[in-house]
């Protein structure tokens, strides 16, 4: 797995010719002398072929070795990255045990249950694909200093650590699980370098092939100053394919009804009976998607005190559908499951003429429907743009080094997705909103978040007794979330169906069927102070300023020359400033609310390690840290006007009351606290014989007060709720062996079992969906997880080396979300092969991903919400391809 660069070339030389030419008047060069004969090739040292490669970070604040930090921490160089053609966190995670990645390709930026470490995670895995909350990630994702979470393409890297379990200290609020710092290479001053890559593939499924174009220049403008460019650009064809597509009059996201199969009559003027279905259609390869990225930064080090780096990131992006697939056939022809026409958790049947009805149009399962088919009505589709600039300084002052690290972010996702079929399961959608047999329902999702961040801290040279970081950093951060979702057309539907006079009035009780429904209030009708526009049934605006104030150290005492204890905190000031406002705006006053609210945090996190050095290469570790994450506001109707569910305590409104016998929010479900999980962690870890490395810990987390973003209420408002208390205990395991020359092997292997230990009375008595029983796992997050890596390299042919590689990935189930309703995810392996070339400066691969064509299943939507027409989120299907890649420095 060692790759060595040789000296320039004289290509290399010609380029940097003719940048920088040869100066006025100089004299003629002298011809070459004679070469030398070539000096004999060393001896290599005992086991220096079979020797690992040593992968140096700073995830402590100063750069060290890897394997002689004592926390669990997985390092991979970028040149192993591109080796391994790991182009994402998907692959990035299915490359290493214990990192549990839902890929949504470009939607899975919003969203942090996408990304769990050590089992920390309560959100549903598989909900709206692009709508973000209001909790913060539990896992923390930075780019070099920058704190942002977004599905980030892993170009030009220098590495990646992955830091498992709570960083409090460091990292700060949201690193519970972990943090992940993608470090990007540095412009060098020393050298020109330079190299780019295409490759095309081919998806199983698909109709058209996967491009990818990146490269990468450096250039040094003198000894003391270089800048690096590099860029990229892939498109993936679709593989998700639609058969039940609805024709619209316009192609408006928000605006477009969708076009009846067959005209109206007078004896059925608005097509209810019999049901007039819309006309539909079917589009293949609808979840392609683009992605394009550049970077460049300039590097200043005038002397070998001072170093500055100042970069700007871009990146875009774009999906036009989401890798969704029906789960059965039930979710084209009977998308609504009985269960949920009842009052949720109850046993009131509905009584009403006409009944709720198990399917509003009449359907079949359309033709070329396969397992690769969603059952959504219209196109899905997202844009995500990530702007990150930073400017990081270090000054050496020879006792400590000081470091200012300043970064402007932003980022902003606008997604638009089918939400018909969760609509027409809400147990009140036929009451309130009719039996249209042509219904759809879209959401139009957002997420603006802008964040300026400094952290100034000083790291003492290493050597003495003490070693210690002190730090001071602010953030401020403003987000803008966004879910407004529309029905196209309900209020010509409503006016046509009520003016026949052949269909009674609904009963506004949120239970019993009715064909025309409640209708909706006249467009510009106000509300709390929220307009009513036409046809939009719902609106969630949530506005957050955030501010962090925060100073933080480590001091590490060498007790000897063995042992050592580090004592760690973090003292900050958190505010939180917060403006919502959310409700059904077709049903009026009850149904809408706006609420604004502030609080504060004063806190401390604490930090105890200590390590002892078994001998030169190994040490045994104990760990105590905590992790943190901030609280904010909800803002929901205090009474609602539909029945509370039943079996529930204290959510029915008094008798004698204006709201008697219906829905009545708790008032602390207007605010959510902050959570923490205290870590106990031992571990070992070393290197043995210079050809072995290994690491082993074993993990117990106490997660106190756990935020979840879900849905609350009888009307399944988004919401964040504090679920209750939970725990994560595991073993992590990772072995790498250089076997031979040739012959190198990589294990990693994690065992993680989380429980949910109680439940907070409140959150369980509002939470939309039944709750299991305590004792159940939490959700995203297998029991075992596994990956293991083969490699048989430094094979030599046709004057360059040939190197072969074969990985998997294994999984077991799991769930995707906290409900007593949630289908179970099954487990799946899967195999990836890659054969490379290496001669001189270029690259050559074949691979094939997927390799038996695995239906790997990631997450399922729950019932609950979703009915019959559950659908799950796949993995990419079996792909083919070959890449081709120049590097102006010899590999």
């Amino acid at each position: 797995m060692r790759r060595q660069f040789g000296a320039v070339s004289l290509l290399t030389a010609g380029v940097l010719t003719a940048l920088y030419g040869a100066s006025a008047g100089a004299a003629p060069a002298p011809a070459p002398a004679p070469a030398p004969a070539p000096a004999p090739a060393p001896t290599p040292a005992p086991n220096e072929d079979t020797a690992l490669m040593e992968v140096v970070v700073t995830a402590s604040r100063r750069a060290v070795s890897a394997q002689d930090l004592p926390i669990s921490i997985t390092a991979v160089s970028g040149a192993a990255l591109e080796q391994k053609g790991i182009e994402d966190i998907a692959g990035l995670a299915h490359s290493m045990a214990g990192v549990n990645y839902t890929d949504k390709g470009p939607f899975g930026g919003v969203n942090g249950s996408t990304l769990i470490m050590r089992g920390l995670n309560s959100e549903s895995t598989a909900f709206q694909e692009g709508l973000a909350t209001s909790v913060v990630p539990p896992v923390a994702t930075y780019v070099d200093d920058t704190a942002l979470f977004f599905n980030m393409r892993l170009e030009d890297l220098d590495r990646v650590e992955v830091l498992r379990g709570p960083q409090g200290t460091l990292y700060g609020s949201g690193s519970l699980g972990g943090t992940i710092r993608f470090v990007l290479n540095a412009p060098d001053p020393s050298g020109f370098d330079a190299k780019g890559e295409i490759g095309l593939s081919k998806t199983a499924h698909t109709h058209t092939t996967n491009e990818d174009i990146k490269g990468m220049i450096n250039l040094p403008l003198s000894d003391t100053l270089a800048v690096r460019i590099s860029a990229g650009a892939s498109d993936d064809a679709g593989f998700i394919n639609q058969t039940n597509l609805y024709v619209l009059d316009s192609p408006g996201v928000a605006t477009g009804v969708p076009v009846l199969s067959q005209p109206t009559t007078p004896g059925n003027p608005v097509g209810l009976n019999p049901q007039i279905a819309p006309k539909t259609y079917s589009q293949d390869g609808v979840n392609s998607y683009q992605y394009r990225n550049g970077r460049i930064s300039m590097l200043w080090k005038p002397n070998d005190e001072l170093k500055a780096q100042l970069s700007y990131y871009f990146q875009r992006s774009t999906a036009n559908g989401f890798p969704y697939v029906a789960t059965n056939p039930l979710a084209f022809t009977q998308p609504i499951a009985a269960a949920n026409q009842f009052l949720p958790n109850g046993t009131q049947t509905p009584v009403s003429s006409p009944p709720n009805l198990l399917s509003l149009a009449p359907a079949t399962v359309p033709a070329g429907t396969d397992r690769l088919t969603s059952a959504a009505n219209s196109l899905e589709g997202t844009a995500d743009d990530v702007n990150v600039a930073a400017l990081n300084v270090d000054y050496d002052f020879g006792f400590a080094t000081l470091t200012s690290s300043s970064s402007w972010a932003h980022h902003n996702n606008t997604t638009h997705d089918d939400l018909t079929a969760e609509y027409v399961n809400f147990n009140f959608y036929q009451n309130l909103y009719g039996q249209n047999p042509r219904n759809i329902i879209n959401a139009s999702d957002q997420l603006d978040d802008k964040i300026y961040a400094q952290e100034f801290r000083l790291a003492s040279k290493t050597g003495g007794t003490f070693d210690w970081i002190a730090g001071l950093f602010y953030k401020h951060q403003k987000t803008f979330i966004q879910e407004h979702e529309y029905y196209p057309g309900y209020n010509a539907f409503y006016n046509a169906c009520a003016n026949s006079g052949l269909y009674p009035p609904t009963d506004y009780g949120g239970v019993n069927a009715s064909a025309c429904g409640a209708g909706e209030q006249p467009p510009g009708t106000v509300i709390d102070g929220i307009t009513n526009p036409l046809d939009q049934t719902y609106i969630g605006d949530i506005e957050t300023t955030f501010k962090d104030i925060a100073a933080f150290g480590e001091l590490t005492w060498h007790l000897t020359s063995d042992w050592s204890v580090t004592g760690g905190t973090r003292v900050f000031k958190q505010t939180v400033s917060q403006a919502q406002q959310t409700g059904l705006l077709f049903d009026g006053k009850g149904f809408v609310s706006g609420n604004s609210l502030s609080d504060e945090w004063r806190k401390a996190l604490w930090k105890v390690n200590t390590a002892y050095q078994l001998d030169k290469t190994n040490l045994v570790y104990a760990t105590w840290s905590q992790g943190f994450r901030r609280g904010g506001v909800n803002a929901l109707p205090s009474n609602q006007p539909v029945p509370a569910r039943q079996g529930t305590v204290g959510t029915t409104c008094p008798t004698g009351g204006p709201n008697a016998g219906f829905y009545c929010l708790s008032p602390s479900l207007l605010t959510y606290q902050p959570d923490k999980a205290d870590n106990y962690e031992i571990g070992v870890k070393g290197v043995v014989q210079n050809r072995v490395s290994y690491s082993a810990a074993v993990y117990d987390i106490e997660w106190h007060n756990v935020q979840e973003g879900t849905s609350l209420t009888p009307l399944s408002l988004p919401s964040a709720a504090n679920v209750g208390n939970a725990t994560s205990r595991g073993v992590e395991l990772e072995l790498t062996a250089g076997i031979t020359q040739h012959v190198a092997a990589r294990l990693g292997y994690t065992y993680d079992q989380t429980k949910v230990t109680s439940f907070d009375f409140v959150f369980a008595q509002n939470v939309t969906v039944p709750l299991p029983s305590t004792g159940g796992p939490l959700p995203g997050t297998p029991k075992n997880s596994a990956a293991l890596e083969l490699e048989y390299a430094h094979m030599q042919f046709a004057g360059g080396e040939l190197r072969y590689e074969l990985d998997s990935h294994y999984q077991s189930k799991l769930l995707s979300s906290i409900s007593a309703t949630a289908p179970v995810v099954p487990g799946y392996t899967m195999l990836d092969g890659r054969i490379s070339f290496t001669r001189s400066h270029w690259l050559a691969t074949v691979y094939v991903d997927n390799i038996t064509n695995t239906l790997g299943i990631n997450a399922i939507t729950d019932p609950t919400f979703w009915g019959n027409r559950t659908q799950a989120v796949v993995s990419r299907p079996r792909t083919v391809g070959l890449t081709l890649g120049y590097s102006f420095k010899e590999k």
